[in-house]
Order: C-alpha cells, then structure tokens, then sequence
C-alpha cells in the first residue's frame, strides 16, 4: 500500500468518474507540492476488472488517444464490470515527445516502484500494490517511439508457463489485429521490472501492442489502435458486444492473420557504427539472409562511404528504425519468421 500517492477517485463508487492519482511533490518552484496525474473510472457492478495503461513510454501516442477517445465516449451502461484507464501514465515525457521522463526514468522499468523515490517511482509503486493488485486484467498500449517503428500489431513476449502462455495467446487473438508480433524476454533486461512482466509474475491477464512508430501518428495507426482496443474490451465481456461509436469509426476488417515470430537470436539487428540510418525495407517486406536492409550514413566525412546494413536471416520485417541517429549498439530492425496460424509455430 502506498503512502505517497493517493486517488481522488472512489474506486468502490457506481458510476464514472474522472480524477488525479497525487503523488506529494517538492520543486525548485514549490517546497510543497502535489503531482497531478489524470485517471477515469467506469464501474457498473459486478464483471471483470480492467486497467488500462498508455502513455507508459512519452512518444507512443497512438494508446494515448484511443483510451481518452473511448473514456469520452463510454457510459456506466456500456460496460459490465469495472474499468480503470490511465491515458498518458508518463504524460510529462508526452509533452516533450520523449520517451523518458526528465530525470531519464523509463517508466516501464522500474516496477513494483518506490513509494519514496521520484515521482515515476511513487506513481509504479502506486500501481503496483494498489491498481493491479485490484484488476482482472491490465491492457498495456505501446507504439515504437521515436526510436523504432512498428507493423501495427498485437505483441506477446514467449511465457515458458504454458498455462500462462495460454491466456497471453487468447488476448493476443483478442485484438483482432492483422499482426502479431511474439517477442523472447527482453534482451539485457530484468522481466519483472517491466510493467507488463510485474503483470504476469501476479499471474493477471494482460494485454500488449505496439501501434506504429516513429513518435507520430496517422489516420490508419489511430484507427488500428481504437479498433483493436474495442475489439480487446469484447473479447473479455467488459464492453457490450452490441457496442458501436457513431463519432468514431473503430471497424477495422481483418482477412488474413500473420503471426510474426520474434525469438530468434539473429531478428534483432543492432548498429556497428555511429552516424545516420537509412531504412531500406519496409515495413511488411520479405527479405532473404544477406539481402541489403539499410545503410549507416556519415555526413561529417566529406569521402566515407555508408555501412551496408545486410539481412543476418530471412523472414518478415515487423520493425524498422524510426529515428536515423544511431550509436553503436542501438537496434535498427527487427525480422521474424511469419506464421499463417500460431499454431505453427515451434515451442
């Protein structure tokens, strides 16, 4: 339980509403201060218990907007149960299209959080021992920054629990998106120190996706995003499935379903030299090992030829560079094998 952070909402209370999570503060400008962020509330009565999170990296704004669209739109009767929706979880790094806070925290890291640390560290202690704790479900909206751009998809990260896993690939068909991206462990990270991983060593339901890219958005990752949400929120009997929007077009047909897998020690393409990259492939595009993917480019020499950037596998690009400026180290694609049915795909 958190004693630096507490809600001006009622969770227990019918009906909806909409309030601030308040962290106590102190600043340069103020000695006394309280952080304000932005939290909805929807509960109707019994049925399942949903969070909802975007914003958790500043620069994914595609969630941001399809939660506070729908949180507009929603009534108590819409619903069966209860939902809890978080916007822009990280609005301050949103504001300044970054994908950290300013005091470099990355908010997807630092879980269960700090009740005595800075403010991104109050508001995941928050969430982890009190908002969690309390849900059936957490649904965590990502896009790909400014750094990365993604095929707008539905994403799972590989549980060796086959129960668990189980669950992950009935929220992943859940989106009803026509991508899906499955992901190993995060490389060179603590599991559990990531928000979604926090989720899943409670044992809670969670979804995950990643909607675009390049810390902008467009028409088509809008809509890909709102509809995925709703068709999620059906697939677990939270929204009516007689629900539909007059104001905003969710529909989005779905034909034929690609499951990209992501597992494989070679998918990740990472930079060997400083400078300025170029995508060659799109997003979507087959590619063969050895095939030409992209070049490093070095605009402070006046006669230095670019760095070819080469397939390390064959497979299906789901990830491309959204920013150019790359260090070494800095991962510029993503390619994976590509399934029709998940079914196919190896243990």
């Amino acid at each position: 339980m958190s004693g630096t952070v507490s809600s001006s909402i009622d969770f227990d209370k019918r009906g909806k509403e909409s309030g601030y999570l308040q962290a106590g503060d102190s600043t340069n400008n103020s000695g006394w201060a309280i952080f304000n962020l932005p939290i909805h509330s929807i509960n109707s009565g019994p049925g399942p218990k949903v969070l909802i999170i975007g914003g958790n990296h500043g620069d994914e704004y595609e969630g941001q907007f399809a939660i506070a669209n729908l949180i507009r739109e929603l009534k108590v009767d819409d619903i069966a149960g209860e939902l809890i929706a978080i916007p822009s979880v990280s609005f301050p790094a949103s504001f300044a299209s970054t994908r950290l806070w300013a005091d470099d925290t990355n908010f997807n890291r630092i879980f269960p959080g700090d009740e005595n640390g800075r403010i991104p560290q109050k508001i995941a202690h928050y969430l982890a021992t009190e908002l969690i704790p309390r849900v059936d479900v957490v649904i965590d909206i990502h896009s790909g920054g400014r750094g990365h751009h993604f095929l707008e998809s539905a994403t799972a990260t590989w549980s060796d629990d086959k129960k668990y896993r189980s669950d992950l690939i009935k929220n992943l068909n859940g989106w009803n998106t026509r991508y899906s991206l499955i992901f190993p462990s995060h490389p060179g990270t603590n599991e559990s120190s990531l928000l979604p991983g926090y989720v899943a060593s409670l044992g809670k339901s969670l979804f995950t996706g990643e909607f675009g890219g390049s810390g902008v958005t467009s028409a088509t990752s809008n809509r890909i995003t709102r509809a995925a949400l709703v068709s999620a929120l059906k697939s677990i009997s939270l929204l009516k499935p007689d629900w539909h929007s007059d104001s905003y077009d969710h529909k989005v047909a779905v034909e034929n379903r690609e499951f990209i897998d992501m597992r494989s020690s070679d998918t990740y393409h990472w930079a060997e030299e400083e400078g300025l990259y170029q995508n060659k492939k799109r997003l979507g595009d087959r590619v063969e090992k050895g095939e030409l993917i992209g070049a490093i480019h070095f605009p402070d020499s006046a006669d230095r030829k670019p760095h070819l950037v080469l397939a390390s596998r064959s497979g299906t690009v789901g990830v491309i560079r959204g920013y150019p400026r790359v260090k070494r180290g800095d991962c510029l694609t993503l390619i994976g094998d590509s399934y029709s049915d998940l079914s196919q795909l190896p243990e």
